[in-house]
């Protein structure tokens, strides 16, 4: 394995850069999301690494089982059977591969939208969504693997009963002509070579093919969880534009008018206030006016008094 195919997709450069920019942008629960889908894929690699592992301890065991015609006829069995395991393990490599392949390619196209064009573009992480379809596919495949491995142990661990009972037949056969007690072999336990070679690396296979079940329905269920997050931060921001697009106007008008109040200029009331010649000339008439009437009631006293 090269070091690019081992490499894990949250140690990408470009997936961090993916998460760094979600984060900047206020799309937290987003950058958690792909973080997390990306974890589960490298989590379903590693247990690949894993099962191809066991495989390969099975392999050995069976070559280094005893040689007999019985156990010669079993070891042919019993590697087929691990040929089985190991070509439906590289079939699901190769498909997880195809899924970074797909994680990564959308992630930079992503990215460097993001740089040209802003926030906006960083919505297309809801593309990250397509990579279902696939892991989909990877669930029926491993689905199967499990199914063929629970027939598979059944068939081992009744081969390996086969082989034990076998066994403490023959033993006994041997007590019996040595003139010596036969032994209950039911109250004991014994495990054939089969059990320990074969049985065990199954049965390891099994778990970790129920475990990478767990996690692909997890990724499968974040991937629709990250395209609602995707789809709620729209809306948001959506109506928050609309709440600010409809108070603009009522803002804009306010403004108007508190800038008719500031700035207006003031008017006088006609006539209040009369200065210069006019002024001068009005009160002179007043004054005129008042004298005139003083005369006439001085006159009217004097005649009364006569």
């Amino acid at each position: 394995m090269d070091m690019e195919a081992g490499k894990t997709l949250t140690n990408e450069e470009v997936i961090r850069e993916l998460l760094e920019l979600l984060k900047k942008n206020a799309m937290k629960e987003q950058a958690n999301d792909v973080f997390e889908i990306c974890s589960y894929v490298d989590g379903l690699e590693k247990k690949i690494d894993s099962m191809k592992e066991e495989l390969t301890n099975m392999q050995n065991q069976i070559k280094e089982m005893q040689e007999d015609t019985l156990i010669n006829n079993a070891k042919k069995a019993l590697s087929e059977a691990q040929e089985r395991f190991n070509a439906r393990c590289e079939q699901i490599k190769s498909q997880v591969f195809e899924v970074k392949a797909q994680v990564k390619s959308t992630a930079k196209s992503i990215v460097d939208e993001a740089k040209a064009k802003g926030r906006s573009a960083l919505y297309r992480v809801s593309e990250f969504l397509r990579i279902k379809k696939r892991l989909l596919d990877i669930r029926e495949n491993v689905r199967g693997a499990i199914k063929t491995t629970d027939k598979d142990i059944a068939k081992t661990a009744l081969l390996a009963k086969g082989f034990r009972e076998a066994g403490q037949i023959a033993a006994n056969a041997f007590r019996t002509f040595a003139d010596k007690p036969e032994v209950d072999y039911s109250q004991k336990e014994q495990k054939h070579p089969i059990t320990k070679a074969v049985l065990a690396p199954m049965k390891a296979v099994k778990k970790m093919l129920v475990s990478m079940e767990l996690h692909l329905d997890a990724s499968i269920d974040k991937l629709d969880n990250l395209a609602m997050n995707v789809q709620l931060d729209k809306e948001k921001r959506m109506e928050n534009a609309k709440e600010q697009e409809q108070t603009e106007p009522e803002r804009t008008e306010t403004e108007r008018v508190e800038a008719e109040i500031v700035y207006s200029p003031m008017v006088a009331e006609p006539q209040e206030y009369q200065y210069n010649a006019d002024a001068f000339e009005a009160r002179g008439v007043d004054e005129v006016k008042q004298e005139a009437a003083h005369k006439e009631v001085s006159k009217v006293r004097e005649d009364k008094a006569r």
